[in-house]
């Protein structure tokens, strides 16, 4: 087995949800998910505290080692089954020892073994973090390692830019954005590294739609070999900036700037935190059907700050949560006051709360069902934000999990989807 499978399979044992789980390690549900899925692997104080809370060993977690159970700590208050065959045992070999039996006193022997299972216990410790020693200096020289790779890589790659590019000096920045318009300004120039008289630049932006195109004008700083421009281009995730160099023969270099991504998205209203009152843990699942018994509550906060200082991010006028099987809304969750919401606690006034009411909605093998938040901006734009992990059917058609946390591809690969094009709402 996996350590992914080793976790959920004493996570189980035990009767732990990974909400549940994840609130005594003090983690997220997600991080739960991703170790049972071997999407990562647990810190070394995680690891501890997972083998403590399962009585296993750290070894046994890691898959080094066989035997799962580990010895108690030593304020334990109780003694296990084991520990007290363990005492009988080493008192009868005590007495029968003995040249000639007299009258004794059981608790001699009996604190003797405890003495003997101490000092097992201690030395276990000792083995178990000389253990944690070696895999956390493994892991920093992986680290290590990994970034000597990266630095080297990077130096690599920007000497060969260097060497092949066409220009000594090259400029990209945003200089304006209209989310009304939906346009996006910028400034580009570059000084070629080869100057030949009556050469010309065209500045060129590309957004997969559409290509603008602008020759850029010389000599405006005092010099001839210094081409520059503005180019306005409408507002799109992946814009790519690039400088076409025109020699006085025809010849024709193309050589890039600057791409930028994300630059729409982040514009759009985002969601800083979405809670759910444990769907997973609420959900039934019965012959074909799932059931809310009782209502859900959500808790939604907002991102008002912008991902780039030049591209701002929109108000949401509109906000609406809702609940959705194959990206089909199953329906809406409503808007509650703050006081009438009884599921959180602590949170300041910017939160909004949202309350689903029971429901019952077909549910097969290979469905999922996932909440998100449908916001329309201020410039009348429609996106959607969905929760972060989908719910999926267990093997056992009973109950719901994230996709692979069962130790099998119930969904082969889960990527957020954000297209709302993607998404129905009727």
């Amino acid at each position: 087995m996996t350590t992914g499978q080793r976790i959920a399979q004493k996570r189980k044992e035990i009767g732990l949800s990974q909400e549940a789980l994840g609130a005594e390690l003090g983690v997220s549900r997600q991080s739960i998910y991703k170790w049972e899925s071997n999407a990562a692997l647990p810190e070394i104080d995680k690891l501890v505290a997972l083998s403590r809370r399962f009585g296993v060993t750290v070894g046994w977690l890691l898959g080094v080692e066989e035997a799962p159970e580990a010895p108690p700590a030593p304020d334990s208050r109780e003694l296990t089954d084991a520990q007290l065959k363990m005492v009988e045992e080493i008192t009868e070999r005590y007495i029968a020892a003995q040249t000639a039996p007299k009258p004794r006193k059981k608790w001699p022997y009996v604190l003797a073994a405890l003495v003997v299972l101490y000092a097992a216990h201690r030395a276990y410790q000792s083995i178990d973090r000389q253990f944690d020693g070696v895999y956390s200096r493994i892991g920093q020289m992986d680290i290590s390692m990994s970034n000597q790779v990266s630095s080297i890589s990077g130096q690599v790659e920007e000497i060969l830019k260097q060497q092949n590019s066409l220009v000594t000096d090259a400029e990209a920045s945003i200089m304006t954005c209209d989310l009304k318009a939906n346009t996006v300004t910028f400034s580009v120039a570059v000084v070629p590294k080869t100057f030949v008289e009556g050469m010309t630049v065209e500045f060129l932006a590309e957004n997969g739609e559409i290509s603008s195109d602008v020759v850029g004008k010389a000599g405006e700083d005092g010099t001839n070999q210094r081409f520059s421009a503005a180019l306005s281009i409408p507002l799109t995730d992946d814009i790519a900036l690039s400088a076409l160099l025109v020699l006085p023969d025809g010849t024709r270099q193309t050589q890039p700037l600057q791409t930028y991504t994300g630059l729409y998205s982040g514009s759009l209203p985002e969601v800083q935190m979405l809670l759910d009152a444990d769907i997973q843990g609420r959900a039934a699942v019965e012959n074909g059907t799932l059931t809310l018994p009782e209502p859900i509550e959500f808790l939604l906060s907002m991102n008002t700050k912008p991902d780039n200082v030049f591209v701002p991010r929109a108000e949401a006028v509109s906000t609406q949560v809702g609940l959705f099987k194959n990206k089909q809304l199953i329906a809406w969750a409503l808007p509650i006051r703050t006081d009438e919401q009884t599921s959180y606690s602590g949170y300041d006034e910017t939160a909004e709360f949202y309350r689903l009411e029971p429901l019952s909605v077909p549910f097969a093998s290979g469905d999922l069902l996932e909440y998100a938040v449908v916001f329309t901006d201020e410039y009348g734009r429609k996106s959607i934000c969905p929760s972060d992990w989908p719910l999926t059917l267990d093997s056992d058609e009973k109950s719901l999990v994230f996709p692979g946390s069962n130790g099998t591809d119930t969904v082969a690969a889960f990527e957020v989807d954000t297209d709302i094009s993607h998404w129905k709402f009727d």
